[in-house]
């Protein structure tokens, strides 16, 4: 069900750029429907939950939760809890990478073999922009780990199945954790890669790992201190963080008590799931924040809307064969024309509009997150610039603790059906794949 009222005194902050009150955020009920619809539809007393920010042009037009953070405590979902983003790290991975770039710390076309020795022969080829496009032609290192034998061939769909909750009794862990370092040997023991460089795109997550990386070789610093230093202090997202080797928290920490645990759908029950060996990877996925520290993010990407900052993150690149790959720095990409019939000063014409996209979903153990932004504007006439008031732009951020037993990705399927209530059931982001 959702809460309509959220029960704790937020303190000002006055870095705050959503301009909400956080103990009375804007909520639109009519979204409220959407995501109790997708995610309860049967009205259970207890189910796991949602987070969701919808940003309007310049305007939070929703900010709520939904469900459950803890089905064992009876903890609701809050606007300060706390979730494991998955693959919506990588934007924060390349972000890392790009302000190295704008500070001439590193180069797009740095080869691999400048910053790790111990590779083979192919570091030479593959360079820091294909990495951040996935056009490297890594090995991924999940199948290294299970053709290797650590791991048997069906680990994840047990892990997935077996209940567990790890993340708070992670100080007393025994067990040495695979860390990214072990995954730059895995990679470096592959002599051979699958395609060379720079032909083909393959989505994998080893390249976002060698990021990780190659930010702490350049700065001296772990991933998790960059970040922290350049974006997350800046932007006031201070419950946002990079879950590591080295993270330590108390039983009372907020990272500890604000956490959510995580769901899987297995025979109609939701099960908790939390641990597995690769637990401590970043690069590729790792960021754990809440709600309302993404829609600050979010909305300081919409101040990017048409900075030349946003030709590093969303242009899409061209490998050898000249074929488009519609991704960006940790972002899918799409982009078309469209026509409407729209009244001008009393007459019916028809205009041509420019539309955009930027979109990832993260997905670990019971995690799914989505995360999209869309924007469109009357293409202007020949030798004209675009007009930035005519604009539109929405932005949509779904979190959640759980797999909901669906055919679709359930978070994604929240953001289809919330940008149609902002625009015609014909825009950009009803285009997203939403899977499973």
């Amino acid at each position: 069900m959702a809460s309509k009222q959220v029960h704790r005194e937020y303190p000002k902050d006055n870095s705050n750029p959503l301009n909400v009150n956080l103990n009375a955020p804007p909520i639109d009920t009519q979204i409220d429907k959407i995501v109790n619809d997708l995610t309860n539809p049967n009205d259970r007393d207890r189910v796991p939950g949602v987070a969701v920010a919808v940003r309007k042009d310049k305007k939070i037009v929703h900010l709520n939760c939904y469900g459950y953070a803890n089905l064992e405590t009876g903890s609701k979902m809050r606007l300060d809890t706390i979730f494991d983003l998955g693959s919506l790290s990588k934007q924060f991975t390349a972000v890392a990478v790009l302000n190295l770039v704008i500070n001439k710390k590193l180069s797009l076309t740095d080869h691999l073999s400048k910053f790790f020795k111990g590779f083979p022969r192919y570091a030479d080829s593959i360079t820091v922009e294909e990495l951040i496009h996935h056009t490297s032609g890594l090995p991924i290192y999940n199948d290294i780990y299970v053709a290797s034998r650590l791991a048997a061939e069906d680990w994840y769909k047990v892990v997935m199945t077996k209940p567990d909750d790890w993340y708070p009794k992670m100080l007393s862990r025994r067990v040495k954790e695979i860390t990214n370092k072990d995954v730059l040997r895995w990679i470096a023991t592959q002599k051979l890669l699958p395609h060379p460089p720079d032909t083909e795109y393959e989505y994998c997550n080893s390249g976002y790992v060698v990021l990780a990386e190659l930010v702490a070789k350049v700065t001296k610093k772990r991933l998790a201190d960059y970040l922290q230093e350049i974006l997350f202090s800046g932007l006031g997202m201070k419950n946002t963080y990079v879950f590591d080797e080295f993270s330590r928290f108390s039983p009372k920490a907020p990272e500890i008590v604000n956490h959510a645990k995580c769901y899987n759908h297995v025979g109609g029950h939701f099960v908790p799931v939390g641990y597995t060996p690769l637990n401590f990877i970043t690069g590729d996925g790792n960021v754990h924040s809440t709600i309302v520290d993404l829609a600050k993010w979010e909305r300081n990407l919409h101040e990017l809307e048409f900075n030349p900052v946003r030709e590093l993150l969303w242009t899409p690149v061209k490998v050898k064969s000249r074929k488009k790959q519609h991704y960006g720095a940790g972002w899918k990409l799409l982009s078309d024309q469209h026509e409407e019939h729209v009244e001008v000063k009393g007459r019916r014409v028809t205009r041509k509009y420019e539309r955009r996209a930027e979109y990832h979903r993260g997905t670990w153990l019971g995690w799914r997150s989505f995360f999209a932004r869309g924007s469109r504007w009357p293409v202007p006439e020949a030798g004209k610039s675009i007009d930035p008031k005519t604009v539109e732009s929405l932005g949509i951020i779904v979190l959640s603790n759980a797999v909901f037993g669906h055919r679709q990705f359930t978070t994604c399927r929240i953001a289809q059906e919330i940008s149609r209530l902002y625009w015609k059931k014909d825009n950009i982001m009803n285009r997203f794949n939403c899977g499973v």
